[in-house]
């Protein structure tokens, strides 16, 4: 019940958020209606691709806010790198298994036209077993861990599309580190 409960929390901002959206820019650094706020992503998660935890699906929403410093489209590579763009969300595992809320840095390059990758770094807390007691579940070892994501995705007005690979684990700090890898797909709406 508390995850269908956050779950329809989430849904529900997302879709305030887009009711107030401004006019069209790359969602990286211009304020919109909201101003501090660029985008807010909903995705699909196959969770612990071919792990203990396979076999159920992760439902994430994440919201990221404005790039740190001034980042326009045509931005060079080094000054993409120094002006990040912080983000929060919350992953629910649909059934029973580790669910999680995190944060972090997320860099966006374009490739060529609307086509670009998107790479991730930050941390998480999860629900999830710690130890090595159900056969079921992954023994993560500490309650926090490191996160990371790559994206290969594309842009269509102010929607934006993308592939995801996720992984977490604690590289190595604590007892027991088997990690997630979760694969899926996201759709983000730009301010």
């Amino acid at each position: 019940m508390k995850n269908a409960a956050l779950v329809s929390a989430l849904l529900l901002s997302v879709s305030a958020g887009t009711a107030v959206a401004a006019d069209y820019d790359s969602g990286l650094s211009s304020p919109g209606s909201l101003g501090f706020l660029s985008e807010l992503r909903m995705g699909v998660m196959s969770h612990d691709v071919a792990r203990r935890e396979e076999g159920s699906v992760d439902l994430q929403a994440e919201v990221l806010f404005n790039a740190f410093g001034d980042l326009s489209d045509d931005a060079t590579f080094w000054q993409r790198i120094i002006t990040p763009r912080p983000h929060l969300g919350a992953s629910v595992n649909t059934d029973g298994k580790t669910s999680y809320g995190y944060g972090g840095f997320s860099w966006l390059f374009p490739v060529y036209g609307p086509v670009f990758i998107e790479t991730s770094f930050g941390g998480m807390v999860h629900d999830g077993k710690l130890g090595n007691t159900n056969p079921d579940h992954e023994p993560l070892g500490t309650r926090a861990l490191f996160r990371e994501t790559a994206s290969l995705g594309f842009d269509y007005d102010r929607m934006r599309f993308m592939v995801t690979v996720e992984h977490s684990s604690n590289a190595g700090l604590g007892n027991w580190n088997h990690g997630l890898t979760n694969v899926g797909a996201r759709v983000g709406y730009k301010f």
